[in-house]
């Protein structure tokens, strides 16, 4: 299934890409055919997985076949877990991990 340039605008529009060089301007005609020519791309390939047979297979719920239980939603306080990783730490502040500026 082919994307028309009106659905492109559309879907565009609803992802916020722009599709100009600079705010104010018209759409730019070369990033409007770069765009649906990569969504025509992306519907062929789900018309391609339409056509996979899929009669008999149970849907998948869950990626685990034998998901754990939850655990219990409970803070714990490990300061030996906390050290031990912060002494493998090439430079620290304190009981912080000191790193390089980037701005």
């Amino acid at each position: 299934m082919a994307i028309d340039e009106n659905t492109a605008k559309a879907v565009a529009n609803l992802a916020r890409l722009e599709l100009a060089e600079a705010k104010g301007q018209s759409v730019d005609p070369e990033r409007l055919a770069a765009l649906v020519e990569e969504f025509s791309k992306i519907v062929g390939y789900m018309d391609i997985l339409s056509e996979a047979q899929t009669d008999g297979v149970e849907p998948l719920y869950s990626p685990m076949i034998d998901p754990q239980p939850p655990r219990s939603d409970q803070p714990v306080e490990n300061h030996q877990k906390a050290d031990a990783i912060l002494d493998q730490a090439p430079e620290r502040i304190g009981r912080y991990f000191s790193v390089p500026r980037i701005f």
